[in-house]
């Protein structure tokens, strides 16, 4: 499993893990993040494949394959 060490995204994970499949709006408003940052950070961890699109493409949640 990739290591995670940014606040930010530990954030995000925590907020997934705790509230399931999420919209990036949720995601950001939850964190009181700009959807600008929000967004930079969903897609870094999307493209650590950390998390990913859920069955409605534009909600998040983890990836539990990844593990």
């Amino acid at each position: 499993m990739t290591k995670i060490n940014d606040k930010t995204e530990l954030r995000i994970i925590q907020y997934l893990d705790e509230n399931g499949p999420s919209f990036l709006g949720e995601v950001v408003k939850g964190l009181k993040l700009s959807n600008t940052k929000g967004l930079n950070f969903t897609t870094r961890l999307l493209s650590k494949g950390i998390i990913k699109h859920s069955a409605s493409p534009l909600q998040f949640e983890l990836n539990t394959e990844s593990e």
